[in-house]
This record gives structure tokens, C-alpha cells and sequence, in this order.
């Protein structure tokens, strides 16, 4: 995505800021500056940092080289490591965690309008580019790959551990399957992102529990969180425990914005809200408390969430992308932000890219009511 002219940026103060230098020190030189100007995810693992790209097919890892920069890049290709309906083709990453000796990824699992490119067509082109709507198969990724002991390598198998994903194709999924039955949130399977289709664009993991954010549909004003049990059997994933319903739904007033990243705190998740729509802002985090804890469909009012940060966005660029937690290089922990589309000020040389690490506020402890009762569990309530 081309970067647009720069304008003042509005929200939290003066943050500071994180290298993160893509020069690759591997053999996969060959893949443009995707990754630096689209990144959609970032997720610390120790002294390492994984990232990805919305426009690629590749997992990054960099490695801490000091408090404020990585380093020591290495890309490694998603088709190496899970079997791609098509191999030349983006995932469309969204979301990733590190949980345990595991790296989770998911896709977007979107649909995509075609984008009108009007410095290179007519208006009747222009038209008909926007009456196409593409399905991708690899979208509908979500994949638990190792990581090796030490050095933290994502790999298709070590020892008895080996890569697993739900079964997917062009035409979905078994997440897919289960929201097509779902009264309230499959009329949205057919709608493209950013146009309050279906879009997952957030990723958190529990134990054998993946907590998915929705960009869209936002229903009313209220986000969607899917909260997933996930079980390995014969070397693949599939959604819940026999018999029992593939998901929850968890219900989030975020002041009528979609979720554009998940990340878990403790008992805690962080939410990334951002435009379900292709717009520039408004960009919050909040708290969502004893979001792990939680056993049936929550429904989340606005005054039972916790307000962290205000993030910075531009005009036209500086869209926030990732968010990620880490310990601060002057004690107490900050959260790390990743921004697509990146401002001219935020590249630096031919290959790194600068990201923004803002204080994390302690949690507040009282003062916030409870979420609303459970409702009835089941996706199709």
C-alpha cells in the first residue's frame, strides 16, 4: 500500500520508539519491503520477536539487539511449514501467539474487494475492478507450529511435535462451517472486509483455548470475540471437544469499533480497537478483565472495560496494526505497537522500520463493574 502525504498525529503523548531491522541474514532476499510497510502482528518470545506481514507468506523472526532495536533477521515460509491450498498465494496474516513451545497463526479468513487503482484506469474500469470479490484459500489458516528449545525456530516437526492446522480449502474451514449455522453472524460470511464482513484480525492463546477478534461484523455498535477450544487429533486441529458447540461468542462495547489485535495479560486481554471500515481512526487499547477466566458468552458493556491507551494515528498512514507486551528497559513493562502503512519519518535506511512503545498502566483494580451476566452458551443463541 502506497504511503500517503504525512499529517500531525493525534492521540497518546510522545511515545518512544523500537528498531525493528528487516535486512535479512538468510536466504530469502528475494521478498520485497511487504513486510516493513505491512506489518499486521508483532509477538515477543523472549529475547525474540516474531512478525508478519497481511501481504506475504512468511513468519519473520528478529532478535533482541539491545532495549530499543532487533535484529538478525530470518524469514521462514508458511509453505514450509503447513500444506497451503496454494502455495504462491498470501495468508493474509492476522494474528499470531506464543504459547508455551507452540507459535499459533491465524488468517483473516476474509473475503477481498478488488481495490480501483484510478491513476492506471477509467472510471468504467475502476467499476467493474470494485464488482470483484475474491476468496482466498490460504485466508482460512490457523495453524500451531513448533518452535525448537533454545533458539526458537519455527519448524514442521520436532521430535513428536509436529504442525497442525484445521482442515481448509477456497471454500473455508471448520470455523467457517460452524458461523455459516450461526443465525447472528453468517449473513456477514459474504460481506469483504472492511465492509463489515467477517474479518479476523486477533489472536490469543490459552492453553488449548484460541480467543479470535473480529475487525467485523460489529453488530450494533458491540465486538465479536470467538473463543475456540481447540483439540490436536492425527496431526491436525479441530474446533472443541466432540460433541460440544465449536465456539462462543463474547460480546465487547467498544465504542462502536472493530478488534484489530488480542493480546493476553495474565487473566487479562489487551483489545486493539481500530475502524471496522477502511478509515484512518479513532485507535484504543483497553483491558478486558478475567477474559481467560470467563466460562460462558460474556456480554462486555463499555463501563465494565478499562481504558489504556490512546493510540496515535495519521492521515492516510500510521494505521496500528499489532500490539505486543514486554518489560520495559527501565523497569515496569510497555506495549509495543506496528503500524501498516508506515509514514515516511517511521522508515529508516532501505530496510528497518520504527514501531512505538508506550508506558503500560498499571491494571485498575476497582471501580469497574462486572461484565453483564453469562448468556446461554452456544454460537447459535
Amino acid at each position: 500500500m502506497p504511503r500517503t502525504g504525512e499529517a500531525k498525529m493525534k492521540g497518546a503523548g510522545a511515545p518512544r520508539r523500537v528498531l525493528l531491522d528487516l535486512a535479512r541474514h538468510d536466504a530469502h532476499a528475494d521478498i520485497d519491503e511487504a513486510v516493513r510497510n505491512d506489518l499486521s502482528v508483532i509477538t515477543p518470545d523472549g529475547p525474540y520477536l516474531f512478525a508478519a506481514s497481511d501481504e506475504t507468506a512468511t513468519i519473520e523472526r528478529l532478535t533482541a539487539e539491545g532495549p530499543d532495536r532487533y535484529g538478525d533477521h530470518r524469514t521462514f515460509r508458511l509453505h514450509d511449514l503447513v500444506d497451503l491450498p496454494d502455495a504462491e498465494g498470501e495468508v493474509d496474516i492476522e494474528g499470531m501467539d506464543v504459547e508455551g513451545d507452540w507459535l499459533w497463526v491465524v488468517g483473516s479468513h476474509s473475503l477481498a474487494r478488488r481495490r480501483p487503482k484510478p491513476e492506471e484506469q477509467t472510471p468504467e474500469q475502476m467499476l467493474e475492478r470494485l464488482t470483484q470479490v475474491k476468496a482466498q484459500a490460504n485466508r482460512h489458516l490457523l495453524a500451531r507450529i513448533p518452535l525448537t528449545h533454545g533458539d526458537r525456530i519455527p519448524v514442521r516437526a520436532d521430535g513428536e511435535r509436529r504442525a497442525a492446522w484445521l482442515k481448509f480449502s477456497k471454500g473455508g474451514n471448520g470455523l467457517t462451517k460452524a458461523l455459516a449455522k450461526d443465525p447472528t453472524l453468517a449473513p456477514f460470511l459474504g460481506i469483504p472486509a472492511k465492509e463489515n464482513g467477517l474479518d479476523i484480525e486477533g489472536l490469543a492463546v490459552c492453553g488449548d483455548r484460541a480467543f479470535l477478534g473480529l475487525r467485523g461484523p460489529v453488530l450494533r455498535g458491540w465486538a465479536v470475540v470467538l473463543e475456540a477450544p481447540v483439540r490436536c487429533a492425527d496431526d491436525r486441529l479441530r474446533l472443541g471437544p466432540k460433541g460440544a458447540e465449536p465456539y462462543v461468542r463474547h460480546m465487547l462495547d467498544l465504542d462502536g469499533l472493530g478488534i484489530r489485535e488480542l493480546f493476553r495479560d495474565g487473566r487479562d486481554l489487551l483489545v486493539l480497537a481500530g475502524p471496522t471500515m477502511d478509515l484512518d481512526g479513532p485507535v484504543k487499547v483497553w483491558r478486558w478483565r478475567d477474559a481467560i477466566a470467563a466460562e460462558q458468552p460474556q456480554i462486555v458493556p463499555r463501563t465494565a472495560l478499562e481504558a489504556v491507551l490512546d493510540v496515535p494515528n495519521g492521515i492516510g498512514f500510521d494505521h496500528a496494526e499489532g500490539i505486543a507486551l514486554r518489560a520495559a528497559p527501565g523497569g515496569g513493562r510497555e506495549i509495543l505497537v506496528a503500524f501498516d502503512n508506515p509514514g515516511r519519518d517511521r522508515l529508516a535506511g532501505e530496510t528497518a522500520v520504527w514501531l512505538d512503545a508506550f508506558p503500560l498502566p498499571a491494571p485498575v483494580t476497582a471501580g469497574l463493574p462486572a461484565g453483564l451476566p453469562p448468556v446461554s452458551a452456544g454460537p447459535a443463541d
